[in-house]
């Protein structure tokens, strides 16, 4: 079942809004991101919350690409910019939810960034890649084709969880 935006009973929040949170902590250390970086940590953040909080982080779908897990709506807005510093916040469609009203959602993407803020897109992009990641577990089944390599949150809500028990 696809949601709207206006649909209530939607979970989540725009990844462009995770995104963003991501990228105001690096400007508050002075540091830039880029799409590779960001992406990884939002679905870094989105898997976290999925363990800890028993809720998803983002609305979007997570996708097994070749090169890694990549929320398409991200992708459509920075896909071709590689390693380019990401300069400016992402446009959030009106009537999107932020995070001022989540302090559970913020601490969890607190905790990614102090835990994996400091990681270049290739350490980030070998984390997502590990065996038995979401990733692997979907690309690697799935050939990645177009209409079978969406990631389903019960795969990576385990995966996260198991992370968190053996810590």
């Amino acid at each position: 079942m696809i949601l709207s935006i206006d649909d209530p009973t939607r979970t989540g929040y725009a990844a462009e809004v995770v995104a963003n949170a991501l990228l105001d902590l690096a400007r508050a250390e002075g540091r830039t991101l880029t799409q590779l970086q960001v992406h990884k940590l939002v679905y870094i953040a989105h898997g976290w919350t999925l363990a800890l909080l028993g809720r998803p982080l983002i609305y979007n779908t997570v996708h097994a690409w070749r090169r890694g897990p990549v929320v398409r709506r991200l992708w459509d807005h920075w896909g071709g910019r590689g390693r380019t510093p990401i300069a400016e916040p992402l446009p959030v469609s009106p009537g999107e939810p932020d995070l001022g009203a989540d302090p559970a959602a913020q601490e969890v993407i607190r905790s990614v960034w102090t835990t994996y803020g400091q990681m270049n897109g290739d350490e980030l992009s070998r984390l997502t890649h590990l065996e038995g990641s979401p990733w692997t577990q979907v690309f690697g089944h799935s050939g990645a084709g177009p209409s079978s390599d969406l990631i389903p949150n019960e795969v990576t809500r385990e995966y996260y969880t198991a992370l968190a028990r053996s810590a």
